[in-house]
């Protein structure tokens, strides 16, 4: 087996895929480091399971990157590898009773491997009763080649997807983007809203749908792009996420943009709010009056963060 650190081989014949095998839910710079190794071994995929949360009775949450935004990474690793990179989807239900052995030669057989590429904590086959002596053993006698990454770290701790949920829940937008290597990007749907920020000087955009987790309630500043058109339309904003305690209690969860440079009508438009700085927590005001003001300090702060910032 090889690891990150050693030197890479030769490509090899474009017979069959060099698959790096993970979750790829986050899309983080662990996976990324999958993804590249992949490159250096032959035609890269990316092999993920899906269905894992209903098989396992987990419970249902939202993603770390909106479907719809997927590709748009990706594509940023395609560039970065100068190479295309596949997506292959197998159903979880598909795989799991297989023993490590069966699950080898599906890799064979079915999706044609002629490498794999795994992490140094990856486990296989029911149960999980397939580690890596075991995986190296079973490839070695398949002709197939395994390349183990090392733990991708960030700040000294190992990145992962679970991290990156709590970075996130607790409004930590530094330490979630030295995980991703980008910004974190949240995607939803316009909706329309009850007027109450154009009464208050400072209309917004309420992202009803979201597709992917939001962050810890809180004001920020982001980048917006608006629309799926391209070039995108983008523009400052300074995003509310939370519950609106100064307006009413037991409100659901919003996330509402005010953008700081004029904007068209964008009801029913695609929002993709690329988040920069946590400006400040929610917290309830005594007035409307007092919430107006310090809205106009949010406005302000958000374009001092965002001159400096360039997504």
């Amino acid at each position: 087996m090889s690891s990150e650190g050693a030197r890479a081989r030769a490509p090899m014949s474009a017979a069959g895929p060099a698959l790096a095998i993970g979750k790829f839910d986050a899309l983080h710079l662990g996976h990324r480091a999958l993804a590249r190794r992949a490159a250096e071994l032959g035609a890269p995929a990316l092999l993920q399971f899906s269905g894992m949360a209903a098989v396992l009775g987990w419970p249902p949450r939202l993603p770390l990157v909106a479907m719809s935004d997927r590709a748009r990474v990706l594509s940023s690793w395609e560039a970065g590898l100068g190479q295309p990179l596949r997506t292959i989807e197998v159903p979880f239900a598909e795989v799991r009773a297989m023993a490590p052995g069966q699950f080898v030669d599906f890799l064979v057989e079915r999706q044609g491997a002629r490498a794999v590429v795994v992490g140094e904590n990856f486990r296989f086959g029911h149960e999980r009763s397939g580690d890596l002596i075991q995986l190296a053993e079973l490839a070695g006698a398949r002709a197939l080649a395994v390349a183990v990454v090392r733990v991708v770290s960030a700040g000294g701790q190992a990145i992962s997807s679970s991290r990156i949920r709590a970075e996130l829940a607790s409004g930590d937008l530094n330490a979630s983007a030295a995980c991703l290597g980008r910004a974190y990007r949240l995607v939803g749907t316009v909706v329309r809203g009850d007027g109450r920020g154009r009464r208050l000087g400072f209309p917004t955009a309420n992202l009803g749908a979201r597709e992917n987790q939001e962050p810890a309630p809180g004001v920020y500043a982001a980048w917006a792009e608006i629309g799926s058109g391209a070039p995108a339309l983008r523009r400052r904003a300074v995003v509310n996420i939370g519950h609106l305690p100064t307006v009413g209690p037991d409100r659901p969860l919003s996330v509402e943009a005010h953008f700081l440079d004029p904007t068209p009508d964008c009801y029913d438009a695609r929002v993709a709010l690329d988040f920069t700085d946590r400006l400040r927590e929610e917290r309830r005001f005594g007035s409307l009056t007092e919430l107006r003001e310090q809205i106009a300090r949010d406005v302000a702060a958000a374009g001092v963060a965002l001159a400096g910032a360039v997504i």
